[in-house]
């Protein structure tokens, strides 16, 4: 029985027999990991609030995509929810204690556009539509030169910045004090959600939505009630004031560049939006 075992498996290997050095050296597929990248962060951990992970931390570690995050991208149960980018994020994040929905806006696009330029290339091919004439053309966005503002930049503004991170404002018309807050990937999903139930006026909607998710307070009164009224009834340069801060204090990256439509000749500085598409572009 041990001689016909042997004969199945081969003699076994004595001196000039044993196998080569290179062939041992080889790694156990079992063994691999997806390697990592170093991701720098527009808030540079300024933005969050003491015992947060990333508070004070420049930079996050992030996986590089494999096949089954790619998976995440094409669940139509996932892109139907909005939450197919969350999964995503959640699942290249190294340290498991960050919430991917806790993360600021600016800080999720750099991950997203690290992920996207470590699995496909620098490179972001897709079709654009001119602003002027709807003709639609292809355009090459370089991932490589994104443009990055640390949100410090509001000396115009005349803001307190209070210990928790938020901001206050007395407002010049109204003279009412109104605190505001940096906006996270949860706010933008919810703000998301929400036009896609009202169909009709998606523009109202977004900018109304907007500031109920980026008002904590009026006068001190945190009462939804109290915000919902103040943002509806807010005069709209008063609100347009508010959208400017906010603008201001908010870290954010964005890859943008100069477009010019082979039809018409319209130049224009283009925008590339970060949502599933941003990986899918001819989907």
């Amino acid at each position: 029985m041990a001689r016909r075992n042997q004969e199945r498996t081969g003699p076994r290997t004595t001196g000039s027999d044993e196998i080569p050095a290179e062939l041992k050296q080889m790694m156990n597929p079992m063994e691999f990991v997806a390697p990592t990248d170093m991701v720098d962060l527009p808030s540079l951990g300024k933005c969050y609030p003491e015992g947060h992970p990333l508070h004070g931390k420049e930079c996050i570690e992030i996986r590089y995509m494999t096949a089954k995050d790619e998976d995440i991208l094409t669940s139509r149960t996932l892109l139907k929810k909005g939450i197919a980018l969350d999964r995503l994020i959640s699942n290249l994040l190294v340290d498991r204690s960050i919430d991917a929905k806790g993360l600021l806006i600016g800080d999720r696009n750099a991950i997203i556009i690290s992920a996207r330029s470590s699995a496909y290339g620098h490179l972001y091919e897709t079709s654009v539509t001119c602003p002027n004439c709807n003709a639609a053309q292809e355009h090459s966005f370089d991932l490589t030169e994104p443009k990055v503002y640390h949100g410090d930049d509001w000396k115009d503004f005349d803001i307190e910045e209070t210990e928790r991170g938020t901001f206050k404002v007395t407002l010049p018309y109204s003279k009412l004090q109104v605190e505001l807050r940096l906006l996270l990937g949860a706010d933008e999903v919810d703000i998301l959600k929400k036009m896609s139930k009202n169909k009709t006026g998606q523009q109202e909607t977004l900018i109304t939505g907007q500031m109920r998710s980026f008002i904590v307070s009026v006068n001190e009164y945190d009462d939804p009630k109290v915000i919902d009224h103040f943002v509806k009834n807010v005069i709209a340069q008063e609100a347009r004031l508010l959208r400017n801060i906010m603008k201001a204090v908010t870290p954010d990256l964005r890859i943008s560049d100069d477009f010019e439509c082979a039809s018409c000749s319209h130049e224009q500085e283009l925008e590339v939006p970060f949502g599933a598409d941003f990986f899918w572009p001819d989907r």
